[in-house]
């Protein structure tokens, strides 16, 4: 069955690297849904975390054909419930023929600040695991989404085990 499986890479901060990897994705036929690059807080190592559709089998391939690059340390599939993901959201509500009671309701329930008011809109911040973010687009998509940019996931696996061991 293919889903939605998160990724993630300890590899050497170096040029190129991010290039390499996405190449890979791309000629193995994955479409990546979310990818994130930031350091791993280890001096000349950097994380990624890569959101693809595919089921255990072209995840378990893709895994063995990342580790061959060169500069991929390590790479494995975080158990869907034995990690921890979150994502950030700026999304951009039209307020015209709109409570706007009613928007900052719905935007209070998923814990999402106000940071910016237009004349005509709300733009809002908000971070969750990729799931809660979903569910706040599509609560807020009857309001008139005017823009919205999110960051990709960010994830670790839960518990004690280290990627960069």
């Amino acid at each position: 069955m293919e889903n939605k499986q998160i990724i993630s890479l300890f590899v050497h901060n170096h040029p190129g690297v991010l290039l390499r990897v996405t190449s890979l994705i791309s000629r193995r036929g994955f479409n990546i849904d979310s990818l994130t690059v930031s350091p791993a807080g280890v001096e000349g190592y950097s994380r990624m975390t890569i959101r693809i559709n595919g089921d255990d089998s072209q995840v378990e391939q893709f895994i063995s054909q990342i580790m061959k690059i060169v500069d991929v340390k390590k790479a494995e599939a975080l158990p869907t419930n034995g990690s921890v993901a979150s994502e950030l959201i700026l999304i951009k509500i039209g307020t015209d023929g709109h409570d706007n009671n009613e928007i900052l309701g719905v935007t209070s329930s998923y814990h999402a600040s106000l940071v910016n008011i237009g004349e005509h809109s709300m733009t809002f911040r908000a971070s969750g695991s990729p799931d809660d973010i979903d569910r706040f687009v599509g609560d807020l998509r009857c309001y008139g989404i005017l823009e919205m940019a999110r960051t990709g996931i960010a994830a670790l696996e839960a518990g004690d085990n280290l990627l960069n061991e």
